[in-house]
C-alpha cells in the first residue's frame, strides 16, 4: 500500500500539517493558564488579608498617651534630645558646654549656677527657683528646665548626685519634721521626675538632704534664699 506523503516546505524538510500545528497551540495555552492559576489565588489571599488590616485599624482605638509618648520619642531622635558624648570626647566637658548653652539660652544667669569641684560639674539653683519656700512641689517652669536639662543628661553615662538643701530657718510640720525631711524630699522629687517622667535610668542617681548644714554661702538672713537650693551634680567619671 502506498503511504501517505508528508507535505514538505520549500527546503524539503516536512511541513507540519495546520490541524496538529493547531492542537499544539491549545495544549501550550492551557499549561501556561495552569500555571498563571496560582499568581491569581496569590493576588486574592493578598486582597483578603489588606481587607482584614483595614478593618482592624479603623476598628482600634488610638491610645492617646502612647501616641502621645510616641510622637515625644521621635521628637526626641529627631534632635530634641543633644547627641551624645562620643568616644573621643570628656563627658565633663559635654556637660559643661551644653549647661552654659542651656543657662545663656534661657536667661538663667541670675538663677542658675555652674561650677565645678573634685565631685564633678555642679549644677545649682537659688533661692526658689526649684520649690516654693517650705514645699517639695516643683515649680512649672523648673519642670521646663529639668526637661532640658535631662536630654544633656543622657548624652553622659555618669552617675548623678542630687542634692536637697533649706536655709536655716526651722521647719516643724506633719509632712516635715524637720528640715532633713524637707530637704531629702527636695532631691527626691527631682530624681523621681528625672526617672519617672524623662524615663532615665533610675540606677544612675543618688540622693542625699542636708537640711540647713551645708550652706553654701554665709548663714546670714539675706542669703537665706540662696542656701534654699538643689544641687545637681554629674559626677566625674571613673578612670579605667
Amino acid at each position: 500500500m502506498e503511504q501517505e506523503q508528508q507535505p514538505r516546505s520549500h527546503a524539503g524538510k516536512p511541513k507540519i500539517r495546520p490541524s496538529v500545528l493547531a492542537s499544539i497551540q491549545e495544549e501550550a495555552s492551557a499549561e501556561a493558564m495552569d500555571e498563571a492559576r496560582w499568581l491569581f489565588s496569590l493576588s486574592d489571599l493578598l486582597t483578603l488579608l489588606l481587607t482584614f488590616f483595614v478593618m482592624l485599624f479603623a476598628i482600634s482605638v488610638p491610645d492617646q498617651k502612647k501616641l502621645s509618648d510616641m510622637m515625644k520619642g521621635y521628637g526626641g531622635a529627631k534632635g530634641g534630645a543633644k547627641k551624645a558624648v562620643t568616644g573621643a570626647e570628656d563627658p565633663e566637658a559635654f556637660v559643661k558646654k551644653h549647661m552654659k548653652s542651656l543657662i545663656s539660652d534661657n536667661n538663667l544667669v541670675n538663677d542658675i549656677d555652674l561650677t565645678s569641684d573634685s565631685r564633678g560639674v555642679v549644677l545649682f539653683s537659688r533661692g526658689d527657683f526649684f520649690f516654693p519656700s517650705g514645699t517639695a512641689e516643683l515649680l512649672p517652669d523648673t519642670r521646663l528646665f529639668l526637661d532640658k536639662v535631662s536630654d544633656i543628661l543622657r548624652g553622659v553615662p555618669n552617675t548623678v548626685l542630687v542634692e536637697g538643701h533649706t536655709d536655716d530657718v526651722p521647719t516643724s510640720t506633719a509632712q516635715f519634721p524637720s528640715n532633713w525631711e524637707l530637704s531629702t524630699a527636695r532631691a527626691a522629687v527631682v530624681v523621681k521626675y528625672f526617672v519617672q517622667e524623662k524615663k532615665i535610668d533610675p540606677k544612675r542617681f543618688i540622693v542625699s538632704g542636708y537640711g540647713e548644714f551645708k550652706p553654701r554661702f554665709p548663714v546670714t538672713p539675706e542669703n537665706r534664699p540662696k542656701n534654699r537650693r538643689v544641687e545637681i551634680i554629674i559626677m566625674t567619671s571613673e578612670k579605667k
